[in-house]
């Protein structure tokens, strides 16, 4: 249960859900897997699904929405399914979490200078798959999903309520896609991390939107950079 609570509470804030979770797990003398760790997202992605669940009519009343968003989807499925042996085992060690954790601060710390004035519909080709493959890159325990299709956007001139809508709607088809490949035949309803999960993860959505409008991003980066911290000293 408790890693449930700490997968839906970080999975959207750029805090790195994976992170933290190998960190806990450890901290517990735990087992990750990443069936297990797949299972807890799932939540996650109900959670998505009911606060975005406007954005997504969005999508579908202009294709050039859902082909961008398509794009923004392919590097990061590219890199899970053609290099799932290599995240698997990122996900057995704290060698290179500090680092990772510091990498995404970084990243965060020069998006919360950022607030442009590009709207969704505005994007191209070219933007949507540079906000893909920084995404991508959140395979890897350490660096947030959320927090690096968040500041791809932001660092490329789109509006922060614009950004964060994207970074949210581009979660469904990759939460959606592992749990396809990883829990066939589980029933997710019967087990109760799921609905922590659920639960947890939808009071982090509404945290995130709120601290990104309100100019707050580097707050993450701090947080970030003091777990980075805290893993090195364990490690060492």
């Amino acid at each position: 249960m408790f890693l449930a609570a700490v997968q839906g509470a970080t999975e959207f804030l750029p805090i790195s859900s994976s992170g933290h979770l190998l960190l806990v797990s450890e901290l517990l003398r735990g087992e990750l897997n990443l069936k297990m760790a797949v299972l807890l997202h799932v939540g996650s992605l109900f959670a998505v699904l009911l606060f975005v669940r406007r954005s997504i009519f969005r999508v579908f009343k202009d294709w050039k929405f859902l082909v961008n968003l398509v794009i923004s989807t392919i590097p990061a499925a590219f890199v899970g399914i053609f290099f799932e042996d290599l995240v698997e085992r990122m996900f057995s060690s704290l060698f290179l979490l500090p680092l990772l954790f510091a990498i995404n601060a970084l990243v965060l710390t020069l998006a919360s200078m950022k607030n442009g004035d590009r709207s969704l519909e505005q994007m191209n080709v070219q933007h949507a798959l540079l906000i893909g493959l920084f995404q991508a890159i959140a395979v890897f325990p350490g660096i947030s999903r959320s927090g690096m299709a968040l500041s791809a956007a932001l660092l490329l001139g789109y509006k922060r309520e614009e950004a964060v809508k994207y970074a949210f709607l581009m979660a469904i088809p990759i939460l959606a896609g592992a749990s396809l490949l990883k829990l066939k035949g589980t029933s997710i309803f019967m087990d109760l991390s799921f609905f922590v999960s659920f639960l947890s993860s939808l009071l982090a959505l509404f945290v995130l939107r709120k601290v990104v409008l309100v100019g707050k991003l580097k707050v993450f980066a701090s947080y970030c950079l003091a777990v980075a911290f805290l893993v090195f000293v364990l490690g060492g």
